[in-house]
């Protein structure tokens, strides 16, 4: 299942299958090299403000964490694994230090 708050609107939760498990290389946020991710691909409705939201298992463990949607595909989306992301979440659980956005500009 896909949680979040797609365009705006209230909580939504979705069907969603996952489809197969792919390898994707793609440029890291800061623009300045390459990472190597596992990625699901999935069947299901991802629309703008999923993206951040969980993947959500039958038995409502976390599987992953969504990317977005495929342009132009309305029915198919990618999701991090939740191996992919299992180091960063528990080092974000145990976080009680402010860190630097690094530049980061709200709004973009």
């Amino acid at each position: 299942m896909v949680a979040g708050y797609p365009l705006d609107h209230s909580f939504t939760a979705m069907p969603a299958r996952i489809g197969q498990v792919l390898p994707v290389k793609s440029p890291d946020i800061y623009g300045s090299g390459q990472v190597d991710r596992q990625v699901y691909q999935i069947r299901g409705i991802v629309e703008p403000g999923n993206s951040g939201g969980p993947l959500l298992s039958p038995a409502g463990t976390v599987d992953g964490v969504l990317l977005g949607g495929k342009a132009g595909v309305p029915d198919t989306g990618f999701v991090l694994t939740a191996t992919e992301v299992q180091a960063d979440a528990h080092a974000g659980a145990n976080a009680t230090v402010p860190v630097s956005t690094q530049g980061c500009t709200p709004g973009r």
